[in-house]
């Protein structure tokens, strides 16, 4: 990783939520002139095929929970 690219997210990880909305607003204004739709979807491979496996057989990753409950247990 380039120096630059750790630096950055030195950065994001001690940005506090209205900062890191702002940098996200610039990221988008720079970047996503179609370019978020002109992104190739890619087949599973086999470590991408083994997570979903994995994640079919564990009735853990069948438990939903709605954004309001997750705000509540995040506060």
């Amino acid at each position: 990783m380039s120096e630059t690219k750790a630096r950055l997210i030195g950065a994001i990880t001690v940005m506090d939520e209205a900062g890191a909305q702002r940098l996200w607003d610039i990221v988008e204004r720079l970047y996503s002139e179609n370019i978020w739709d002109n992104i190739e979807e890619e087949e599973p491979d086999k470590f991408d095929l083994q997570m979903m496996r994995e994640a079919d057989e564990n009735p853990d990753c069948h438990t939903y929970i709605s954004s309001e409950e997750l705000r509540k247990m995040l506060q």
